[in-house]
């Protein structure tokens, strides 16, 4: 207990003058830098690096259930310290760490490959966010689309014409139902309930964003509360986009797989930024991923004329529609693609080239194949 108190005064003395919320948001992202240098194909150099932004992180605050617990996972991969390695895991149990209680771990892959269990469709999952209205003190600028562009998707899913989900499996979340707190859990929700057999669709629509405005690579998604006050703010309050890669390659056990992101948008911010290669590259870990992206890296979402959606999304919705669903998601995308490219150019003047990325070992997947039905089924009934 002495040990204890004296840790908690040193590290206070250590950290005047910085707020409680600004200690916590350095210490999130301390964990996040953490967290995108452990995978399944991580180096004891890359772990070794990992324990030390979780050691910064915890000096900012000691407190950190999550900090001890990856760091725990860290000397246990690389063989290290038993002693620390035992009080880590100590820590995290008296901090109550939510990682350790969902039993998270990005060194082991929820799908490695593609199993022979896929002849027909098990359930139908899909989380569909968008966000328009931010929250009015500290939040991100307004978007015009988002929220409109979600509500429109959520009911093509559930559309029994279209998509076939039952509509108590598709949650949708727009404005002041989209917090950090709110998604992360129903993202959880769906990860761990998930089957093999079936299938899983995330989409968003907000603002994307860097840490320290760095182009190459998207960390964080803002959600309705997300404080934009200030970096640290950020930090502590939006959506880290390692948090949904490790929620989709590490828990998320269905082989067919679909994330769907409309970020950039065209007047957003300053620092609005697309989804990132490197992102892409987390997301599609293991098998069954694909990853649709609205734009290039660099490249803006642009909206239509009339405010109604954004190109990417609308041409997403009318694709499906048109083909009641039965379309392999391979040509689903080329469609959207090649649509998107003409329409931005013609309209607006400007560049938009949607982008897919998926795992190397990837199942055809047909977003409007009926539960127990097959793919082929699906499009032979649709001809």
């Amino acid at each position: 207990m002495t040990r204890r108190i004296f840790l908690s005064l040193a590290a206070a003395a250590g950290l005047k003058g910085q707020s409680a919320g600004d200690r916590q948001g350095a210490a999130r992202d301390q964990l996040y830098q953490a967290l995108e240098l452990l995978s399944e194909r991580s180096t004891p150099q890359q772990v070794s690096r990992a324990i030390g932004y979780l050691k910064r992180a915890l000096d900012q605050y000691p407190g950190f259930g999550d900090a001890h617990y990856y760091r725990y996972l860290c000397l246990k991969r690389i063989n290290q310290d038993p002693v620390a390695r035992a009080s880590s895991l100590a820590s995290a149990e008296r901090y109550r760490s939510e990682a350790l209680q969902e039993k998270r771990d990005p060194f082991t892959l929820a799908v490695p490959k593609i199993y022979d269990n896929l002849a027909t469709v098990g359930q139908k999952w899909a989380l569909v966010v968008g966000i328009s209205r931010f929250q009015p003190d500290d939040g991100s600028p307004p978007l015009e689309c988002a929220a409109k562009d979600a509500k429109e998707f959520s009911d093509l899913l559930t559309d029994p014409a279209v998509g076939r989900f039952s509509g108590g499996q598709v949650f949708c979340l727009t404005d002041d139902q989209a917090t950090t707190s709110a998604i992360k859990a129903k993202l959880n929700h769906i990860a761990t309930r998930a089957k093999s057999e079936d299938i899983v669709v995330f989409y968003i629509s907000t603002h994307g964003s860097s840490r320290a405005d760095d182009i190459k690579q998207v960390s964080y998604l803002y959600t309705y509360d997300t404080n934009t006050s200030s970096k640290d703010d950020i930090f502590g309050s939006a959506l880290p986009m390692v948090e949904v890669s490790g929620a989709i390659s590490t828990r998320c056990l269905a082989q067919r797989t679909v994330l769907i992101f409309d970020t950039c948008h065209s007047g957003a911010s300053s620092d609005a930024q697309s989804l990132s290669e490197d992102d892409a590259d987390r997301l599609r870990e293991g098998a069954g991923r694909y990853i649709l992206s609205s734009c290039e890296a660099g490249q803006n979402s642009y909206e239509d004329e009339d405010g109604r959606h954004s190109y990417f999304t609308a041409s997403l919705i009318e694709h499906l529609r048109a083909r009641k669903g039965c379309v392999r998601l391979n040509e689903l995308f080329a469609g959207v693609q090649k649509e998107v490219i003409e329409r931005v150019s013609r309209r607006k003047g400007q560049s938009q080239r949607p982008v897919l990325f998926k795992s190397e070992n990837a199942a055809e997947i047909v977003l409007g194949a009926a539960v127990g039905g097959t793919n082929e089924q699906c499009i032979s009934n649709s001809a």
